[in-house]
Formats: C-alpha cells, structure tokens, sequence
C-alpha cells in the first residue's frame, strides 16, 4: 500500500515555523499563548488559524500510524486531528472551532445524524487544552484572510455533492475501529475529514493546502509537510507570504533514532525557543 506524495524543492526547513518547547507543567493553552506571541505577526484579521494537535488516545494511535505511508520513511505522523480557528477569544477556551473530528464532544449531529450539515462541527478550543489527552500541540498561520475561509466551511454544509463528508467519516471509523480488517482509506484516496474539509475550503480561496499530495488523500500530516517544506512555492504565488507557526511535538510512537533520525519528524532543529 503507497500514497503517492511529492517532495518539495526546497533546500531547507520553513524558518517561521517554529520549535517552541513546552515549559515544565504548562497545558496547551499556556502554551497557545507563547505561540501567538512569538510566531504570529501581522493583521490576524488577513490571516487563518489551524490548530494541528497529536493525541495519544486509541483513536488517535490508529489515526497517526495510518499517516505514516505519507511520510518517507513510514515513522508514524506527530498529528492526529487538525481544526479550524476563526478567530482567538483572550481566554482562548471560548475561542469557537470549525472541524470534523471523528470523536466529536456532542456526537454526529442532532440525534446522531451528521447530514444536514455535511458532517461539519462547530465547537470551541477548550477541548484541545489538556497537554495530557494532546501532548502534540501545532498552530499554523496562513496567507488567506479567516473570513474567507469561514465563508467557504459555511458554505461546504449545504454542498455535500463537492465533498461527501459523512462518507469519509464512515471510512475512517470503520478504519480506526479495524470493522472488517480495512487497508487505510488514504490509500485508496479518501482523506482524513479534518483535513479533507479544510482542502476543500482553502482550494475555494485559491490554495492549494498540500501541494506535495493529492488533494483527495489529504491529513494533518501533509498539512504539516506544507508548511514545513513547501515555503518558497507559497512565497511565489502569495506575494512573498508563506505559512508561519510554532509547534511542540515530543510524543513519538517510536523512538525516531530507530527511523534513522528522520528530519521530517519533530524537530526542526534549526530555530528553537523555550520558556
């Protein structure tokens, strides 16, 4: 089984993502903010927000192996979910959220029934702030303005014919729950939903979320591959802009010196800041 993915031209690392490691005792949320303060620049008003997170839970184990044919060495991926910010609150945990998780806090739905909006969940942040259940933590700063992206998220609801949401949530439970020993949908070119929805919506804003894969088999972890490595494609297409951030990612699977110290694991090793 093989996903077919493209390697960057790039020479190096995107130096505005940032190695931010977390402090001693300090939750996602203490973190978030040293985020913002040290990566995020400019008029946020121009700018969306994704939230990537690695969890540790059984669902998220089976969501990060299956990630593992996008990266080159097979090393299981550090993300598991990733979730649209439309705009920060100051406590942050009232900070409203728009994604498809596959372990929703309320549930598929009213009465468990996804359809009438395409599968699409608005919550709040406050569910990513224990750095227990999330010890991988990411927060992505994108060139296209979070307005527009909201619009398009917004609009996907009622647009089930462009992107069959429920249908990949369908796949992927089926996938994580082994409900008939099933190869990873990615494979067979069914994204993760989380970051399915999200390609849909930013290729309505003219940009391409992962332009090393193809846009039907998109993840977290190929999110996380473009904003890592993919710098100097979105430099020439947006004006000089590119993706910026910061991430703390120490929860491995496996310990990375067994993969052979791979450098698209989490660290950079070039820009590292701590508290």
């Amino acid at each position: 089984m093989s996903v077919r993915v493209l390697k960057s031209p790039a020479k190096k690392r995107n130096d505005d993502v940032i190695q931010l490691d977390r402090a001693t005792g300090e939750d996602n949320f203490a973190w978030l903010r040293r985020a913002i303060k040290e990566s995020l620049r400019g008029d946020h008003k121009n700018q969306s927000l994704l939230l990537l997170v690695g969890g540790n839970d059984p669902l998220s184990f089976r969501l990060r192996i299956a990630q593992s044919h996008v990266r080159h060495d097979l090393s299981p991926s550090a993300w598991s979910h990733v979730a649209f910010v439309p705009e920060l609150t100051g406590t942050l945990s009232g900070s409203e959220t728009l994604e498809i998780s596959l372990m929703p806090q309320d549930g598929f739905g009213r009465y468990g029934y996804p359809i009438p909006d395409n599968g699409m969940q608005a919550g709040r942040l406050d569910i990513y702030q224990s750095e227990k259940l999330f010890p991988n933590i990411a927060l992505l700063s994108l060139p296209v303005p979070s307005s527009a992206i909201k619009a398009s998220l917004d609009g996907m609801k009622f647009q089930r014919g462009a992107l069959d949401c429920p249908q990949l949530i369908l796949k992927w439970l089926a996938y994580c729950w082994g409900v008939g020993v099933p190869a990873s949908p990615l494979a067979d070119g069914f994204g993760i939903p989380s970051a399915a929805v999200l390609e849909a919506a930013f290729a309505a804003n003219d940009f391409d979320l992962t332009p090393g894969l193809e846009s039907r088999s998109s993840c977290p972890e190929a999110i996380w591959q473009a904003a890592n490595w993919w710098q100097d494609y979105y430099a020439r297409r947006r004006d000089g802009q590119s993706i910026r951030g910061a991430f703390s990612a120490k929860h491995e699977l496996v310990p990375d010196d067994l993969y052979g110290n791979s450098p698209d694991s989490g660290d950079p090793g070039k820009k590292t800041r701590a508290k």
